[in-house]
């Protein structure tokens, strides 16, 4: 059977970790700063930091933004289910914000009604906060003015609207997880970068060695981020030629749907109309591993019924499907997912 995910990890990545360990300096050092700079070059920040954990990095975000006891933090309920631990940890309080079925973010409508002092922005599947004027014909960022936000591009990183919108354009601090299964993998770890007003206060407050990235896993960030742009042109080939399948069924693909719209396509999610489980055994039939989109999401520990007040989240929590897409599909692997794809119960 076709495997669900692979790490982009080739020979000259792993070139870059072996040098690394020949000049014996695998703690945190001048690798991890190097990473923090092109990781800020790409998002165009200010100044950043490389952490161990993705928790660490997250829980460090909020507390610059000066998150604690009383702080009002609005997330997607499609975020990880992480989130929600993090927040806690700082004191703040975890506040679920409806989606906009459009480009899959939170609704910039509801989040004004939320009283919100923080948003934390996630990006699932490449998508971005964005929406077409129709008076100006232009594409623009959603306005989320008058609150902080932390944007989270762990699945977005890379994806841009022309040069009107790009991932990490939005937040005052973006942070983004290097993990195995990341768009861009460190095999763990995550950065934060700041601008504006919080590089100050980010200076004042560099982590412990016990926190920071050590430079083994800064180096394989390193050449993988490098390579950003060229494996996301790879993946954007197989996911057109899904996207040309899921044409022929009813079927819509989650996310932002723009012309203009160049995603680093870390995945390929779809909503269904019938029960998941049915296309998880259809496509198990032609050796495709079909996963539901969003099974490690805040929704899934949520308190009542989520239809009531997340509707359109929950939608795609229950209705949702991922395909495989990453680099290594062989062209065989690639007819197979699109075979099924376009022939979807």
């Amino acid at each position: 059977m076709i495997q669900f995910y692979k790490p982009t990890l080739k020979r000259r990545d792993m070139d870059s970790v072996l040098q690394t360990m020949v000049n014996e300096k695998i703690g945190p050092g001048e690798r991890a700063k190097a990473f923090v700079q092109l990781f800020c070059d790409t998002v165009k920040a200010t100044s950043g930091v490389a952490f161990r954990t993705y928790p660490e990095c997250l829980a460090q975000a909020l507390r610059l933004m000066g998150a604690q006891k009383g702080t009002r933090v609005a997330v997607s309920p499609l975020s990880p289910a992480v989130y929600r631990d993090v927040i806690h940890s700082v004191g703040a309080e975890m506040v679920m914000v409806d989606i906009n079925r459009d480009n899959g973010c939170v609704d910039e409508a509801l989040i004004a009604q939320s009283d919100a002092d923080i948003l934390l922005l996630y990006e699932n599947y490449g998508t971005l906060p964005a929406k077409y004027n129709e008076q100006t014909t232009f594409v623009e960022s959603c306005d989320f003015s008058g609150l902080k936000v932390i944007e989270d591009i762990s699945e977005s990183i890379g994806s841009h609207v022309k040069d009107e919108l790009c991932a990490g354009s939005v937040g005052q601090i973006v942070v983004c997880a290097f993990e195995e299964d990341s768009v861009v993998s460190a095999a763990g770890g995550a950065v934060m970068a700041v601008r504006g007003e919080y590089v100050n206060s980010l200076r004042g407050r560099r982590p412990s060695k016990y926190l920071r990235m050590p430079d083994m896993n800064a180096a394989l960030g390193m050449v993988q981020l490098a390579n950003l742009a060229e494996n996301s042109e790879k993946r954007r080939d197989i996911l057109k030629v899904f996207q040309q399948s899921l044409s022929k069924t009813r079927y819509k693909q989650y996310g932002l749907n723009l012309l203009d719209l160049e995603p680093n396509a870390s995945g390929f999610a779809i909503q269904l109309d019938s029960k998941p489980d049915e296309t998880v055994k259809f496509a198990a039939k032609y050796d495709v591993p079909v996963q539901m989109a969003f099974s490690d999401c805040l929704i899934k520990d949520y308190e009542g019924d989520p239809f009531e007040n997340v509707p359109v989240a929950a939608s795609f929590y229950y209705r949702a499907v991922g395909f495989p897409l990453y680099t290594f599909l062989r062209p065989s692997e690639i007819e197979s997912i699109s075979k099924v794809i376009a022939h979807l119960p």
